[in-house]
């Protein structure tokens, strides 16, 4: 098989729109898109919409957690869930104005006993060899014992398995010290693991100071700003299309990865996966909830996408 999404922190996914929204208001909300959902999530729905089946790997808890593993199967999402009673899993609230600016309340979900972490990884370790990609996506589950990051890494290593990364603080800088191959942040996910300013050269020198210890791609988007991607063979910026409208942003870096772990899996160039990338994020800007592309669309805004090699 090609691609296993590992989404740790699964979540019940709320987004409303309220055109003027404010603070300190009651709103009434009507046509809430309520989906099973975290970033791993929302990324196999994108990876799906561009005609890749991909399964998806978590932890759950409680009520929550039996009303996100049944509405994963009833999406048909082939699921690995290790499901525990330690509380309920998280539900996370996004609001979108009319301007598309989005306002997210995301809890942070239950611990993770010791017994659910050993079941997982002793799965994970039997399905590793089975994928091409391990993309791991999302808020890392709270409790979660030091060196579980490392851990998904390491055995995925050991079996032939490609290890992508988007998630942020200790557990990122931990999987990329474990010798994670690829790593898709923001901006301010990039400062918080390198410790400096964001800049171009600064993302070059911090991928070629980690390169030795085996990452080979490391990309760092900037909302709509440009996007820079470095690999083994140079640095490149990447322009987005101009959007006409603006319906959210939540969910645009998640079809971002889509896009790219789609054009890895098919063998695509380094330059075409990126547009094909940034095309998925500008297509899920014009909906309504997270990972919701149109694949036409996105083949569209790909060919609009700049792509220039710097270095």
């Amino acid at each position: 098989m090609n691609a296993l999404i590992v989404n740790l922190n699964l979540a019940v996914d709320k987004t409303a729109l309220v055109p003027r929204f404010a603070k300190g208001r009651v709103f009434r909300l009507g046509g809430t898109v309520t989906l099973p959902g975290g970033k791993g999530v929302n990324v196999a729905r994108a990876l799906r919409s561009l005609g890749l089946e991909t399964p998806v790997a978590g932890f759950v808890s409680g009520h929550n957690g039996r009303w996100i593993t049944e509405a994963m199967r009833k999406e048909g999402f082939k699921t690995y869930i290790e499901a525990h009673e330690a509380g309920e899993s998280r539900v996370c609230y996004t609001v979108v104005d009319s301007g598309g600016r989005a306002t997210d309340l995301n809890e942070e979900g239950p611990d993770v006993p010791a017994a659910a972490q050993a079941r997982f990884l002793r799965l994970y370790s039997g399905l590793a060899p089975k994928f091409r990609v391990a993309a791991v996506c999302g808020r890392v589950s709270s409790g979660l014992k030091k060196g579980f990051y490392a851990s998904l890494v390491r055995l995925a290593a050991a079996r032939g398995c490609f290890t992508m990364f988007d998630t942020s603080g200790p557990v990122l800088a931990e999987a990329l010290a474990a010798g994670a191959e690829g790593i898709k942040i923001n901006r301010e996910e990039f400062e918080e693991l390198s410790g400096a300013a964001y800049t171009p050269a600064r993302l070059h020198s911090f991928f070629k100071k980690h390169a030795p210890g085996g990452l080979k791609t490391l990309i760092v988007t900037d909302g709509a700003g440009h996007t820079h991607a470095a690999s083994p063979f140079g640095l490149w910026r990447v322009t987005p299309p101009r959007l006409a409208r603006l319906k959210s942003p939540t969910g645009a870096g998640d079809s971002f990865m889509a896009g790219f772990l789609f054009g890895f899996i098919n063998g695509y160039d380094f330059e075409r996966t990126l547009k094909l990338a940034t095309g998925a994020s500008a297509s899920d800007c014009l909906t309504l909830g997270a990972g919701l592309i149109n694949r036409t669309q996105t083949l569209t805004y790909a060919a609009r996408t700049r792509v220039v090699k710097l270095a």
